[in-house]
């Protein structure tokens, strides 16, 4: 990757790993007035978020190997293009059935992110691919927090669906963006079908795929626990407004920007498996510490977000080292990989959620919730010790 070319790609990829976030969380604000106007139930409106998730975990699976086998930009392009029109289905539904039709369909921009990890992973060797995705964490990190904000200055400003008019101009222009700006980056792969569904599932037989996955999964899993129990928290026990508990939400963000930062500093002089070794130590330690404090009643309940915070600096830390492990486990499945890794993610995130809900609906307290995503912290630490202490195996760019 040349040097004048460097800045352009990293613009477009952030992009593209942004706008799947604000397509999930930018019109939530507006879900309540949505069930009026299609004149239906909040549990079913939620639907648009669950439906949503549950074909981007199908699409990142498929999306990764056509890509690897076809190349970027035509998966790139079909897939925004897609998104843009699907937007506009949104936009102009008359009834929950046709906008929950299109909504998922939506889902399809979340091979934006799919594919901007494999073309880091194509334009970049390891070192220098961790650092491209730290960068890449710090600015996406911010979509969970102004999108929302977005969305309900557009909704009370315009209605609704002006979220959806600005989703369709946003995939327009990512669509134009990549067109112009982001050349191919892989070479298509011209064996059979057979020979690569062989190949994939090499992939998916790799230790050192999973180890790593697994440790993004369960460091992930800390924050969806967190956004899952959190409001319940915050009603029950600490009395917070609904937008002190928003503002209190964006406290885990915060410290995955720091961490996204970091990390992209650290990655210059110490290996990936180093760097997430720091990362889960440091979002253990400060989960057990507020964890303790909280037990003793040495601090009031609103210190949980300082615990919070330590995860997403942990996150912050290890995603873009682990990230970067996984798509050079093997370089010519990158993009299955990324899928892959993603759809997992998800699934995990889910099954995270609905055992958080369960637990803190019984139990609606700081010491309930830390300790969940202390649980989940100590998986991870645990996976990252194990390959750290068989880094002998594990490739040379990785060990540290």
């Amino acid at each position: 990757m040349t040097q004048s070319s460097t800045p352009n790609i990293i613009i477009t990829l952030t992009l593209l790993t942004a706008v799947p976030l604000m397509s999930l969380n930018m019109f939530l604000p507006s879900l309540g007035i949505m069930a009026q106007d299609f004149n239906v139930g909040y549990d079913t409106m939620a639907m648009a978020v669950s439906g949503y998730l549950i074909f981007t975990a199908v699409l990142q699976l498929l999306a990764g190997p056509v890509a690897d086998r076809f190349g970027r930009r035509p998966v790139l392009l079909a897939s925004l293009g897609l998104f843009a029109a699907a937007s506009v289905g949104c936009a102009l539904a008359e009834n929950f059935n046709s906008f929950l039709f299109f909504r998922v369909l939506q889902g399809a921009v979340i091979t934006g992110s799919v594919l901007s990890r494999a073309i880091v992973s194509d334009v970049a060797a390891p070192k220098q691919a961790t650092i491209i995705l730290g960068y890449i964490g710090m600015a996406m990190s911010l979509a969970p927090i102004l999108a929302p904000s977005l969305g309900g200055f557009l909704s009370d400003a315009a209605g609704w669906r002006a979220n959806f008019w600005f989703y369709a101009g946003t995939g327009v222009a990512l669509w134009a963006l990549v067109w112009i700006r982001l050349p191919e980056t892989s070479s298509a792969q011209r064996a059979g079908a057979a020979v690569f569904i062989k190949s994939y599932f090499e992939l998916i037989k790799s230790g050192h795929f999973w180890a790593y996955t697994l440790i993004m999964a369960f460091s992930i899993g800390a924050f969806y626990v967190f956004v899952s129990g959190v409001p319940l928290v915050a009603v029950e026990q600490l009395n917070m407004t609904q937008s002190q508990i928003g503002l209190a939400i964006g406290s885990m963000t915060i410290g995955f920007l720091t961490g996204s930062f970091l990390s992209s500093q650290l990655a210059r002089r110490h290996a990936a498996n180093t760097v997430i070794l720091m990362g889960r130590s440091i979002a253990m330690f400060g989960l057990l510490v507020c964890l303790l404090l909280l037990w003793t009643n040495s601090v009031p309940p609103w210190a949980l977000f300082g615990g919070a915070i330590c995860a997403g600096l942990g996150n912050g830390l290890t995603i873009p080292s682990a990230s970067s492990a996984i798509l050079f486990v093997r370089k010519d499945l990158a993009a299955s990989a990324s899928g892959l890794f993603g759809a997992v993610i998800v699934v995990f995130g889910a099954i995270f959620s609905t055992i958080t809900g369960a637990l803190i609906q019984a139990h609606p307290t700081a010491i309930v919730l830390i300790s969940l995503m202390l649980m989940l912290s100590l998986i991870s630490l645990s996976i990252a010790i194990w390959i750290c202490s068989g880094s002998h195996k594990a490739h040379p760019e990785h060990v540290g």
